[in-house]
């Protein structure tokens, strides 16, 4: 049997882990938020994406069927202004998915030495893969039809592959830490603010020797 923290085989006389110490309460915060956040923007990210897809599908669609002029300047610069805002959700998406990737690769470190671990190393190799190759292979395609859905599948299997890894690495970190990682965005007020067990012992203890007292 190997630790599942240093990955070291644990024999019969036992094992002292150097990285046997205790998860903070920050730490698995910061684990928790950031992981939140990366699905958040690759959410974000898929819609602008299938938003494309649909301007391009409709923009054709309306063009071969003589219900608009692509030559006018109108259409021109309806279209030239929905793709820039388009673009720039796009690149907020991008951008804060970078950053929130990096903060959950840093702090899943600081839960365990192993970080993210092979799975979810994998995909993020998987989402860059697929996304870059959705850059490069539908211009390869016979027709535009095929090279809009090659790249409509890459990129939203890319972000899938993501969002599925989070998924995972968040259930095994909670597994292997003991601690509970919430998936979604924690109430203000929570039952544990209620139970003074959870309190500070120096707390509770003077409440219990005020109730004594009272009696």
């Amino acid at each position: 049997m190997r630790c599942e923290n240093c990955g070291t085989e644990v024999g019969a006389a036992g094992h002292r882990c150097p990285y046997g110490r205790q998860v903070s309460v920050g730490s698995v915060e910061t684990f928790a938020q950031a992981g939140q956040r990366v699905i958040r923007f690759a959410v974000i990210f898929a819609i602008v994406v299938l938003a494309m897809t649909g301007l391009a599908v409709a923009g054709l669609t309306a063009i071969r069927g003589g219900a608009v002029d692509p030559s006018a300047v109108g259409t021109q610069a309806g279209f030239a202004l929905t793709t820039m805002v388009l673009g720039f959700i796009g690149w907020i998406g991008i951008l804060g998915l970078l950053v929130s990737t990096i903060v959950w690769i840093v702090s899943a470190h600081r839960l365990r030495p192993g970080g993210p671990g092979a799975i979810g190393y994998g995909a993020l190799v998987g989402f860059a893969v697929l996304i870059g190759l959705s850059y490069v292979l539908p211009s390869r395609m016979p027709t535009l039809a095929l090279a809009g859905a090659m790249e409509l599948v890459m990129r939203l299997g890319g972000l899938a592959v993501l969002i599925g890894g989070v998924v995972i690495v968040r259930t095994r970190l909670q597994a292997s830490t003991g601690r509970k990682i919430p998936a979604g965005r924690q109430p203000i007020v929570t039952s544990d603010d209620w139970d003074a067990s959870q309190w500070d012992p120096e707390v509770l203890r003077d409440i219990e020797q005020r109730r004594t007292i009272e009696d």
